[in-house]
């Protein structure tokens, strides 16, 4: 860091320790207002690219604050987070404008925030000055970072391999490919017989793309970068990713592999949503059913409204303790005890909400039909509710009070 006058010094490491707990807060206003104003990085709420974005940029604030306070902090490690977003950028050929357009709408941020610390922080003209030639100095630094990762990751393969590689990936994903696609001798990588697809969520530890590149195709789909490789690149690929989360589909044809990148995509969103538990890697082939179940989100809504509609009425204890216990009887079909055993209640407990279950449900406990939807139902929708999810509850009471 430049040496400054003293005077200058003592206000700006009062102006970073004025910003520093807000940090947080000004990575999430800085992500909101990337994703509103640049296209490119819109993205799904709560998506990996939305995440990606948010630590990336309280990440480098935080480094910037640490070289202008003066006291000793642990390496942040921001420089590879940039460079691995430039490595991104570089796989999905969409080249670094809108990176270089969202670094400035954080520098625009930085200042607005600045004006609202208090008077506290409030800053001479001749620290305001320094401030703005640090900030441009340290933007252009990440920026270089960014550009080159960037052109590590297009050094890595050569432009025309790496369009072959594209276009056979995009081949697989799109459900297009067929064994003609090699008959030539010139496809970019050799198809096995049976493949698996990785979904990758961007992660500042996601250092080497390169690596995962190295291990079969890579492609970029909405925010996320999708890997498809031999059954037993698994393991490296554990080991590439970094600890960034990761979803694998199980061995398919590789005419399969669009099937398999919508079940990997679907996992990490039953991830987010709180139904199959946030681990590093994350197994589709252990939670197939959850991933069946929630195939149609819409039909499982309109399922729970038409069939759950008693359940949905009481009250939000009651429905928790009911659905629960109803649950637990579909899945086991056991007695009284069994069933509190396995709740941790008094049998008496069970007796009396499986008196309530009846008299919401009446004689079709004893449909067969009713049986197997209801089955099904709770056991896509228990989940989603014990994660907090009130949409269902929601849309009841909407449409009762429409109706």
């Amino acid at each position: 860091m430049t040496v400054l006058p003293p005077d200058v010094t003592s206000d700006l490491t009062t102006w970073a320790r004025a910003f520093r707990p807000v940090v947080e807060q000004f990575a999430a206003e800085v992500t909101t207002h990337v994703r509103s104003e640049i296209p490119a990085y819109a993205g799904p709420d709560g998506g990996g690219r939305q995440q990606a974005v948010e630590k990336a940029v309280a990440a480098a604030t935080h480094q910037f604050l640490d070289t202008i306070d003066g006291l000793p902090h642990r390496p942040r490690h921001v420089d590879q987070q940039f460079q691995a977003i430039g490595q991104r950028e570089a796989l999905a050929a969409g080249g670094l404008a809108a990176f270089h357009a969202a670094l400035r709408v954080a520098a625009g941020r930085a200042w607005s925030v600045t004006k609202a610390l208090g008077p506290e922080a409030e800053l001479t003209a001749a620290a305001r000055g320094h401030l703005a030639d640090l900030l441009t100095a340290y933007v252009e630094h990440l920026a270089h970072q960014a550009e080159r990762g960037e052109a590590a990751a297009r050094q890595i393969s050569g432009a025309d391999v790496r369009q072959a590689r594209a276009r056979l990936a995009d081949h697989l994903l799109s459900g297009q490919y067929s064994a003609e696609h090699e008959t030539d001798g010139s496809s970019p990588w050799s198809v096995p017989d049976e493949i698996i697809v990785a979904v990758v969520e961007p992660d500042d530890r996601l250092a080497d793309l390169g690596a995962l590149h190295r291990s079969g195709l890579v492609a970029v789909r909405d925010q996320q970068i999708v890997v498809i490789a031999a059954p037993e690149a698994r393991t490296e690929l554990e080991r590439d990713a970094s600890g960034a989360r990761v979803a694998f589909s199980w061995p398919v044809a590789p005419t399969e592999a669009a099937a398999a990148h919508r079940w990997a995509t679907r996992a990490l969103e039953l991830v987010r949503r709180g139904v199959i538990d946030d681990t590093a890697v994350v197994d589709c082939l252990q939670h197939r059913t959850q991933l069946w179940l929630h195939a149609e989100p819409l039909l499982r809504q309109r399922m729970c409204q038409d069939l759950l509609k008693p359940l949905l009425a009481e009250t939000p204890n009651s429905r928790e303790i009911l659905s629960e216990t109803l649950l637990v009887w579909l899945e086991t079909r056991d007695s009284a005890p069994a069933i509190a055993a396995q709740l941790g209640v008094h049998p008496q407990t069970v007796r009396y909400r499986w008196k309530r279950i009846n008299e919401l449900f009446g004689e079709s406990l004893h449909d067969s039909e009713f049986i197997v939807q209801i089955t099904m139902l709770l056991k896509a929708s228990v989940p989603l509710w014990k994660a907090g999810d009130q949409s269902d509850f929601e849309r009841f009471r909407d449409e009762q009070e429409a109706s």
